[in-house]
């Protein structure tokens, strides 16, 4: 399959909608959310809009160029479906976190994964030295790839939004120097 990893433009705000939306009602994915299918689908489009205008972050895509196009698909790309999805939030100057990691269930273990990642963190390398994220104290497989990208955990817990007796942990990762 031939990938393509870009980040997403003002334009494609409902194809990262419909790809967010996805990820929420995976199973195996909705765990690495803060926030429910049902809350995030009543977010109006000016919302969306404004995700997807890069404002305080940076969002990626995946794209499969080989597959055949969705008939939801169909807002003038140039083809290919969208398979994968990542966004670097910039909570504040020192603090960029990646969230919103998923990727089409067909489409894990092949390596797409270390794609997405490696731009979005060379994107994050032109403006601080360290990224941060946070793993669902159950994401055992998520936890596995982020330890082999170089993250380590950085020492602090939280509860985990939508199960206050479920904890997550926050990884930090730093650029060589």
């Amino acid at each position: 399959m031939r990938y393509e990893i870009r980040p997403v433009a003002p334009a494609e705000w409902q194809r990262i909608r419909a790809l967010r939306l996805a990820a929420l009602q995976d199973p195996v994915s909705s765990m690495a959310f803060g926030r429910t299918f049902e809350e995030e689908s009543a977010l109006s489009d000016t919302v969306w809009q404004r995700r997807a205008s890069g404002a305080g972050s940076q969002q990626f895509v995946a794209i499969d160029r080989d597959a055949v196009r969705r008939p939801d698909e169909t807002d003038g790309d140039n083809g290919g479906t969208w398979v994968g999805m990542l966004t670097v939030v910039v909570e504040r100057p020192d603090y960029f976190s990646v969230n919103a990691v998923y990727l089409i269930p067909e489409t894990r273990g092949t390596g797409l994964a270390e794609r997405l990642f490696a731009a979005a963190i060379a994107w994050a390398w032109d403006r601080t030295d360290r990224v941060y994220l946070w793993v669902h104290q159950d994401n055992v497989r998520a936890e596995s790839f982020y330890q082999r990208f170089g993250f380590i955990r950085a020492g602090e817990t939280m509860k985990y939004p939508l199960n206050p007796s479920e904890t997550e942990y926050e990884m930090v990762l730093f650029r060589d120097r």
